[in-house]
């Protein structure tokens, strides 16, 4: 399999950060803009990512900046980390991937720093990339792209808290535009160092998968299948050899996910219900909320990919995306920041849309505003309870799905308008209605 499909091949075939196209004076200041911005604020305020990663809107226990630096210390000290407790959830070849970064020391120094701001700068590049791909002149300007993703305050401060799933950000918007190139075997390679970092990823494979069905046939979706697979198995036999011929990582990697282990307050649905009901039904209740982050996958692939259109898959890409941001276990502020950044790719569905983009930013800002206000009014005060911070966590769901489901409205009405041959300028004449 690896044969048929060599790295070095697949990157002589792909540019994944380049872009053909030209980049305007605006945009590139934007850019620099941005990640000197970050730098500056990890210069001059030092102590601001320590702050910020002990704090719920930004860290969890599975995505901790500060764990893996526990992590770095135990290696540091020829400690296994993977077998000396249970504080390290991040996988293997990451913790040692920051450990060569880091030179083995927990202090942090400037080649973490301009990681981390490089990272942005190329999800940025990427969110550009598709959008020129997918919308030509149609769409949003270069500059407008990057001026959002780099000036939004969630953005940098998700950066400055060297939150890990970042990484999978990057990863995942690689993917989408590798899929918009077509080299889907790339695409799947990606994915599964994504899948292999964060678990949820996997469930992108599914869309890939049925599209290559519809359009290549059975034989093209089942090799990319199989080369996931394959990809994923070679990354835990390397986790595998890093931790001493231990499988121990993946109990602490992926099953403290699925069982919820840890249950922290985080911006999610999980931790308050857990921590209510009795230990007899937690099992069952377990199955229900991990079956629920994966059942929409399915029906939403089937429904929306009919056909060889690319906005099509990457449209269900994005969907599960802000799917899975509502409905995992542990979910933090730099999950949707690249979510609600792909947002200025589907231009095309605005205008059919029951509530403008603005609006639902705004609801978005208050909800996360008031987060952190409850969160130390509960923990730090002492003045109110968990049903306070835990409002804002349903609250931020809610917001998402109306989102969600705006945009899915939207694009059935343009499908429909497409599919009938209805000119844009009648358009508006002729109002869908949902039964």
């Amino acid at each position: 399999m690896f044969k048929q499909y060599r790295v070095v091949f697949l990157l002589k075939r792909t540019r994944m950060f380049s872009n053909n196209y030209t980049m305007d004076k605006f945009t590139t200041l934007a850019l620099l803009g941005g990640v000197l911005l970050r730098l500056a604020a990890f210069q001059w305020i030092p102590h601001l990512p320590a702050l910020l990663d002990q704090f719920v809107l930004f860290s969890t226990p599975i995505n901790s900046y500060r764990s893996l630096n526990e992590g770095i210390f135990l290696l540091s000290n020829d400690l296994n980390p993977y077998k000396q407790g249970e504080i390290l959830h991040h996988p293997p070849i990451l913790l040692w991937f920051f450990n060569v970064l880091k030179g083995s020391r927990i202090t942090d120094n400037l080649s973490t720093n301009i990681f981390f701001s490089a990272i942005d700068l190329l999800i940025c590049l990427q969110l550009i990339k598709i959008n020129r791909m997918l919308n030509k002149k149609e769409g949003f300007s270069s500059f407008q792209i990057a001026g959002f993703y780099m000036f939004n305050p969630f953005s940098i401060l998700s950066t400055l808290a060297k939150s890990t799933y970042i990484i999978n950000n990057l990863l995942v918007t690689c993917m989408m535009a590798e899929v918009m190139t077509d080299n889907f075997e790339l695409a799947v390679l990606l994915l599964s160092i994504s899948a292999y970092l964060t678990y949820y990823s996997w469930y992108l494979l599914i869309p890939i998968a049925y599209y290559l069905y519809i359009n290549n046939g059975f034989g093209k979706c089942l090799k990319l299948i199989m080369l996931f697979i394959s990809a994923i198995t070679v990354l835990l036999g390397i986790s595998y050899k890093l931790c001493d011929d231990s499988f121990n990582f993946i109990s602490l990697c992926y099953m403290t996910i699925l069982r919820f282990e840890k249950i922290t307050p985080n911006l999610g649905l999980w931790w308050y219900f857990f921590t209510e009901i009795f230990d007899f039904f937690n099992n069952f209740y377990l199955a229900v909320f991990n079956i629920y982050s994966f059942v929409f996958v399915v029906p939403l692939t089937m429904r929306f990919i009919l056909s060889d259109r690319k906005i099509d898959l990457l449209f269900v890409i994005w969907i599960i995306v802000g799917l899975i941001n509502f409905s995992k276990a542990y979910p933090v502020l730099a999950d949707y920041t690249v979510f609600y950044s792909a947002m200025f790719l589907f231009k095309r569905y605005y205008h059919y849309l029951k509530f403008k983009p603005a609006v639902s930013f705004v609801a978005l800002i208050v909800v996360l505003l008031q987060s952190p206000t409850f969160y130390i009014i509960w923990m730090s005060l002492n003045s109110g309870n968990a049903n306070f911070f835990y409002a804002m966590g349903l609250a931020l769901s809610l917001v998402e799905s109306l989102f969600l489901s705006d945009f899915i409205w939207a694009y059935i009405q343009d499908e429909y308008y497409s599919t009938q041959k209805i000119p844009e300028e009648t358009r508006h004449t002729k109002k869908l209605t949902q039964i």
